[in-house]
Parts: structure tokens; sequence; C-alpha cells
């Protein structure tokens, strides 16, 4: 196997065994390298800094201090699990780089392919040097990823469906390294674990008992210097303070223990004290012929700790501005390398620690009162940082830049309240644009300005967008909290949980969205007694009807639905121009409702009156209601699907699929869903007409804009991915063949076990979709066993779903149990046969009467069963009377439908019993 990657004036990327998952702009989104040992850089050249005798990478200091959490990351590497991920989060310099490591380490001496992550996202990487990622012939893979909690969600998402884990057949362990655990929940949420097996735990701090922090102290000690001095007098009593639970604080008191007498008495002093060191060292380079001047070379350290590492082009233009007029930038960004050294592609690695460049921003902002000088032209040189560059857009360094700042401002509180705060309320924007982790960390930073987060409210995405929901929603709750206790009555308290119910439910939270939402009509009933009609009022129960459905309380969503139609049909008399398209909103969801609880007819009428609506609407204001026009003819079409009306319903969707294409032409990612699922509703018509090709053409494409959004954001997609691969099973098997049909079904039911496992009550009826489709793959390719356990599954969810709601449930049980009698004649059981088919036999008359378009067929298909499973038990005249009631239905049938393919079968099938 090999594999040529070439590039022209520039360098390419390219790995084997694996995904390369490359942005827009041609950067890859992560890189993947093979873990290999370092070797530790000569001491001479480390002992010149601090900052490189500190840094975890160059394991200057052998790893002790953390046998129990070692032995416990063996245990979960070698567990039984398939696929393991765990979260290990803690503050900055707890000591998770170096467990992390040792795990890594051991488990690469035990034969483990052993790949290290790392953001690419804004950055240009020099190539691997390990590309070849293939884990033939190991135990085990195990991915390390440091700060994972600057990864954007959907990045995490990608890796952990990259091949070389997706695809593995040996273990996989995946271990995410970060100082909280917020986007291990956003990452979670959208997971729906399934055959993962999922844990976060904190780092624990160096117990203050015993001799575990004295112990790390001296082999640090004894690592630090040349000889063996023994241990100063007085650290015992420093190594007692609660801030010494972390591994790295343990570590400085060590590095200057060995230069400094006495010791200082706190970490901050340490931390001062360390900076000293590194600044003297800036002095002394100039000295021997640096080319920047301590006080130069000061500025440009600030850049590299706030901006971080950026493609050496890019950091020449950093410092252009920067630096003053008469220096030379790139002679400026070579220096700094010099001193700390990145890779030949890039320039201004940060100091490291992270820690120790945090304490050197905030040290260099004024503000402070600790006993180290600050820089006059740090906080304007921030500020220009961060502001938008001449076109208006963020800078690249925007998330880097907000992470080192949020992070310093916890422990130096000058740091937010005045440089970042006053940045961020000058352009409130830039608080979203910079990630979903550093506006968390905003958000619930214990000193921030709780105006500033209201500035930043209007800038949050108004729907879904996995990247910022969890942060969103931070910062929803935070606002909530403080808006609930200064609420002046209640209207200003619906007002707090329709916000909150609305960032509950994008989120994913459906139940707690639900509450919320209730909380909110409570509310507002009470604030509009006596008034006939109020907007909150109608916007918070139309918003109730919804959250009630999404979490399967149907009956209580059609009386809220009704309600919201009710009150916008009195708003809209009293003013068309504001609540005519609140009412259309309104039709459109009683629609939904009804026809949720097996009321198509009624269903498809309240969609109309949606359609009506919105037509008059778009016909002055295109931009506006066109896709509203779109949604409600999908949503007709799906209706009039479920009342047969297979060529009206194909009229409407094609309608509604013309103008999302249409859209899409200009703005392909925010109309995608929309056409995905036009595409898997205009399938569903064609199959219902039995034009199977045409189906097959519209259904794939579905597939695959469904696959791609189910990547990015499956708490949201993976369920319509799963509809729309069961969808396809179907025309895939009269165009195709068994083998893709199967594969298609197969997939279907893998994702929707795991959704039903997770939330039965939200997802096991697709489920029972699901296996009902499967079942006539499995019994088309010959599998009647396992046909007969998918069938019956689908029975019996399908029984007891039909038994608290029989309106909903009954055609789907009717369906189960048609297919349960195939595959019960298949199998040789033929009085089971009969017995299914009976109750289904019995079901669909109901439903024909009812809805005769949609159902005259399945009763001639199940009557036609019913005839020859009584023809197999020798009960000839009741096979005679079920065959001559398929012949009588088949004559009901409109032309157009008994000229349709495949119908003829039926008549053809049961006259052979009649003949027979």
């Amino acid at each position: 196997m090999g594999q040529h990657v070439s590039a022209v004036e520039g360098f390419a990327h390219g790995v084997v065994g694996a995904d390369l998952h490359v942005g827009a702009d041609g950067v890859p989104l992560y890189l993947l390298a093979r873990w290999e040992r370092v070797d530790t850089p000569p001491k001479e050249w480390l002992a010149e800094l601090p900052s490189r005798l500190l840094d975890a990478r160059h394991r200057v200091v052998p790893f002790t201090g953390r046998d129990d959490e070692l032995a416990a990351y063996r245990r979960w590497r070698d567990g039984p699990a398939a696929y393991g991920i765990r979260w290990l989060h803690g503050p900055g310099g707890q000591g998770k780089t170096r467990l992390a490591d040792e795990v890594a380490a051991q488990a690469h001496d035990d034969g483990w392919l052993v790949v290290t992550a790392s953001a690419g996202a804004g950055q240009i990487h020099a190539p691997s040097a390990g590309p070849d990622l293939r884990a033939a012939d190991t135990p085990g893979v195990m991915v390390i990823v440091d700060y994972a909690d600057r990864w954007p969600v959907s990045h995490l998402m990608l890796l952990l469906e990259n091949r070389l884990l997706a695809r593995a057949t040996v273990p996989v362990r995946v271990l995410f390294l970060g100082r909280s655990d917020a986007t291990w929940r956003g990452l979670t949420s959208a997971l729906n674990a399934g055959h993962l097996e999922l844990a976060s735990e904190r780092l624990s701090p160096l117990t203050g008992a015993g001799d575990t922090r004295r112990h790390m102290f001296e082999v640090a000690h004894r690592a630090f210097q040349d000889g063996d001095e023994g241990v100063p007098a007085g650290v015992g009593e420093l190594l007692a303070r609660p801030d010494f639970g972390l591994t790295l604080a343990v570590h400085m008191a060590a590095l200057v223990a060995v230069d400094a007498r006495p010791l200082p008495a706190d970490l901050a002093g340490l931390t001062l004290s360390l900076l000293d060191r590194e600044q003297l060292h800036w002095a002394n380079r100039y000295g021997r012929g640096g080319r920047l001047r301590p006080d130069l070379m000061r500025r440009v350290v600030f850049v590299a700790s706030v901006c971080g590492v950026r493609p050496s082009a890019e950091a020449a233009g950093l410092l252009s501005d920067a630096l003053p007029g008469h220096i030379d930038p790139v002679m400026a960004a070579d220096d700094h390398a010099a001193c700390y050294p990145a890779d030949d592609t890039q320039r201004l690695q940060p100091l490291y620690p992270d820690r120790l460049a945090e304490d050197f921003v905030a040290l260099t902002l004024d503000g402070h009162d600790a006993p180290h000088p600050s820089a006059a032209w740090a906080g304007p040189l921030l500020a220009r940082l961060l502001e938008r560059d001449p076109a208006g857009s963020s800078r690249p360094w925007l998330s880097a830049a907000m992470s080192t700042l949020a992070a310093a401002s916890l422990r130096w509180p000058h740091v937010g309240a005045r440089h970042l705060y006053p940045v961020l309320r000058s352009d409130p924007r830039l608080a979203v644009e910079a990630g979903g982790s550093p506006l968390a960390a905003l958000a619930t930073a214990e000193g921030v300005d709780l105006d500033l987060l209201v500035e930043i409210e209007p800038h949050l995405p108004k729907g879904r967008h996995l990247d910022l929901d969890l942060a969103a929603l931070t910062l929803q709750r935070r606002l909530a909290d403080q808006r609930l206790a200064a609420a002046d009555g209640p209207r200003a308290r619906g007002d707090v949980h329709v916000d909150l119910g609305y960032r509950l439910n994008v989120a994913g939270h459906r139940e707690q969205a639900r509450t919320e939402m209730a909380a909110a009509v409570e509310a507002y009933r009470i604030a509009a007694a006596g008034i006939p009609a109020d907007p909150d009022l109608a916007h918070a129960v139309m918003n109730l009807a919804h959250t009630q459905l999404d979490v399967g309380d149907r009956s209580s969503a059609l009386a809220s639905a009704e309600e919201a139609r009710d009150l916008y049909r009195t708003l809209a008399v009293q003013d068309p121009p504001e609540h005519e398209p609140d009412l259309a909103y309104a039709w459109m969801t009683l629609g939904t409702v009804l026809a949720a609880l097996g009321r198509h007819r009624e269903g498809a009428d309240a969609c109309g009156e949606a359609v009506q609506l919105y037509a008059r609407l778009a016909e002055s204001d295109l931009d506006q209601y066109e896709g509203e026009l779109a949604g409600a003819l999908g949503n007709r079409g799906i209706w009039l699907h479920g009342l047969g009306a297979y060529d009206e319903a194909l009229a409407d969707v094609r309608r509604a699929s013309a103008i999302y294409r249409r859209r899409a032409a200009t703005d392909p990612n925010a109309y995608l869903h929309e056409v995905a699922a036009s595409l898997v509703n205009e399938g569903m018509q064609l199959d219902g007409l039995r034009r199977y090709p045409e189906a097959v053409e519209v259904m794939t494409e579905s597939v695959a804009a469904y696959r791609k959004l189910a990547k990015l954001r499956p708490d949201s997609f993976e369920h319509f991915l799963a509809t729309a691969l069961s969808n396809l099973s179907e025309p895939l098997l009269h165009v195709r063949g068994i083998a893709e049909a199967l594969a298609a079904s197969a997939e279907a039911v893998e994702i929707r076990r795991r959704l039903a496992t997770a939330r039965p009550a939200v997802f096991e009826a697709d489920l029972a979709v699901g296996l009902n489709n499967y079942a006539v793959d499995l019994l088309a390719a010959e599998r009647t066993g396992e046909a007969m356990d998918a069938v019956a599954e689908a029975v019996a969810i399908r029984r007891r779903l039909a038994a608290g709601d029989r309106a909903t449930y009954t055609e789907f049980l009717a369906s189960s149990l048609n297919n349960q009698g195939q595959v019960q004649r298949a199998l040789g059981q033929p009085e089971g046969a009969a017995e299914s088919y009976a109750e289904a036999t019995a079901l669909y008359r109901e439903l024909t009467a009812e809805r005769p378009a949609a159902h005259r067929i399945n009763l001639v298909t199940v009557l036609n069963g019913s005839a020859r499973a009584l023809h197999d038990l020798g009960r000839h005249d009741e096979s005679q009377a079920s065959a001559e009631e398929s012949v009588r239905v088949y004559s009901e049938l409109p032309a157009e439908v008994r000229e349709r393919p495949g119908v003829r079968q039926l008549l053809e099938e049961a006259e052979e019993v009649l003949h027979g």
C-alpha cells in the first residue's frame, strides 16, 4: 500500500489508514501523528529558561506521584469495551498532560498504536514525519487529544468518526484532556453514546497528607539541579498550602528552590520569581548578541502568549503592529523563535506551561497590585490584537486569545474588568465568534459583568449550532438566574422561561425545555388575565405544543396547538400584517400534531390553510415567506401521502423542493437539511406511486445529505438519516436488489436502536418502523429466522403503543402484522400466519372505511395473504371468501391506481387463489 502526496510552492499532508479532514480554506481541521518518545533536549539549553524546564513535553522531571491514576487508566485501556472515550479535566498545571503522556508511553511499550491529535484550524502545520497510521497487528489504537476543550465540538465529532477509529478492528481508546468538562457535555449530548463507553473525571489535586507532595518536590528538585544540595528549609509549610495540589506548583517550587533562598511564601511569589528569571535571560541573551532588546522581547512574548503559534508570514504581520516602526518584524519573529522554537513554518511559540503564559499576560497588563511592573503599551496593544481586520472579519487568533484571557481573568480579575470586557462591550459579537469554549468560560466567570452577557446575547445563533449550543445555553442560564430574581411581574418571568426553554430545546434538552415552556405559559396566563388574546401567551402556547410533541405527549400537544391557533385567529383579525404570519405557523403546527395523532385528513387541511396564508404573504415579500411556504407545502405533502393521495403530494413536495434548491444554490449549508428533507418526502411519494427508479435516485441523494449533517450534528440529524435509509431500502429492493436494500435497512435499525435505548419515549416508535422494513428485506434475503425476530419485535412495540394511542398507531400495527404473516408463511407456520393476517385484515377494514384512498391497496394485500394462509390450512371456504373480497376491493381502486406498476399483480394473486 502506498500514497503519493505532492504540493507546489508549499507542503501537503497525507495519512495512511486514517482520514484527513480539511476545512474550506484547505487547512486541515486537525492532524494525526504517531506518538513517539522525544529525547530530552540538552540540559544546558533547558536551564536557560524556567519555561523550558517546566514544559511537560521536555520530560525534565520523571513522572511521579500519580500511581493510582495511572493504574486506573491501564485498567481502562485493557478493559472489554470496543470503543472507550474518556475526558480528563482539571485546572491548568494539575498534571493532565504528564499523566496522559505516561499513559501513552505505557501503551506504546505494550505495542499499541498511539496517536496524538492536534487542532489544525487556522494554522499551517509542518507535515507529520510518521503519516502511516495503520493499526494492523497491534493490540489496539489509542488517541491522545490535549487542549480538547478548545476544539469546536464539530471537529471532535469528525475525529471520532475518523476511519482510524470508526473502522478499527481492534479496541479503540480516546483520551481527551481539558481544563473543564463543558465541551465534554456538549460532545456527549451529540454522541448518543450507543456502543461507546463514555466517562469523564476530574483529576484530583495532589493530596496534602503524607509524603506525596514532598516526594514529587524532591524528584523535581534533583532533576533541576546539577548536584544534590538537599531540600531547603520551609518547604513542608509551603507545600501544605491548598494551591500546591497542582503538579505544576510543586515543580515551580522545586525550580525556584534551586536558585532562590528563601522560598517565596505562596504560588504567586513563585510565579513572579520565575518570570523575573525568564526576563533576565532575555537581557543576558541580548548582551551576548541577541537582536531583540529585553523590552522588545517582552512585547513579542506578550503577542505570542495572547495569539499563540501562527504561520510565519502572519506572525510577521502581527509584530509589525506590535513593535516600534524601526524594528524588522521578520527579524523579531526569528529572534523570538531562537529563544522559543517553533517548527520551520511557524513563529510565536507561547510560553509554556500555559499557566505561566497567562500569568505573564496578566502581569504585563496594568491594573494589578503585584510587585511586578506592568507595561503601558500592553492594554492598547491587546485591544488592537482583538479588533477586526479592515474587511470587518474577526482575527484568526481570536479563539486562542479569548481562551488565554478568560483563563487569566480567573486568577487576575483586572484582566477581565479593565481589558477584556471593555473590548467585548465595544464589539460583543467577538465573544460569539471566538467559539464555544471561550464563550462558556466567559459566561461562567465569577466576576463577569452580567450586563456584558446581555449585550452578547443578541449575537447568539438563532437556530442549532453544534459548536455554540452549549455555550449559548450556559450564557442563557446565567442570565435567567439573574432575570428571574429581578423579574417585576409574571410577564417578565414568562419572558425568561421562554428564552431559556428555547435554548434548552436547541441544545437537545427537550424535557427541560417543555418544563420551561409550561412555566412560561402559566406566567403569561396570569399576566393576560382578562385579555381576549395576548401575543406573548399565544407564542408561548405554540412553543409548548412543539416541546410536548417532541417528548411524545401528543394529546397535550393537540390542546396547546388548538389554543394557539384560536389565539392567533383573534389576533390576526385585530392586526393582520402583524399576526397573519403567526396564524399561518399555528395552522402548520396544528396540522403536524393532527397528523402525529393519525388524523391525516385534518392535518392536510390545516396545512392547506397555512399554504394559502403563506402564498399570499409571499406575493408581497418573497424573501421573507417563500421558505415558510415551502415548509407548509412539504408538510401537506406528507399528510396527503398518509391519505394515499400520492400525485397531489408529489406536486406539493416538488414545489417545495424547487424553492429549497433555488435557495441552496446561493447558500448550500443553510438549506442542506431542507433540501434533504424534501428529497425524502419526494421519494416517499414516488415509492407510493411505484416509480421505484426515480425514488431510488432522490432518496440516495437525501441519504448523502443527511450523512453529512449527521456527522456534524448527530443529536439533531442522526434520526433523520435513519429515516432516509429506512425509506430508501424499499425502492432499492425493486431496483438494485436485496444486498443494497438490506444494508440500508440494517443501518437504519442500528441507529434507531441506539437512539431508542437512550430515549425510548421519543424513539421507540421509529425503531419499530426500522424493524418493520428490515424484516421485509431479511425475508427477501431468505433469512427468515432473523426476519421473524425483527417483525415480532416491531409488532410488540406497536401493539404496546397502539394500546395507549389507537388513533396514531393502528395503521402501523396493521403493517407489522401483515409482514409478520408473510414471515410466518415462509417459516411454514400457517396457523400463526392466518392469525396475523386476520388481525391485520380487521384493522385495515377500519382504516379503509376512514381513509379509502390510503388503505384500499393495503387491504387487498392483506386479504391476499390471508387467502393463501387459509388455503395452506385447508380452510378453503374462508380462503375463497378472502380472495373474493380482495377482488371486490381491488375493483374499487381508481383506474389510475390500478395502472401503477405492480398493482395489477395484486389482482392476479387473488384470482390465482380463486381459480387455483
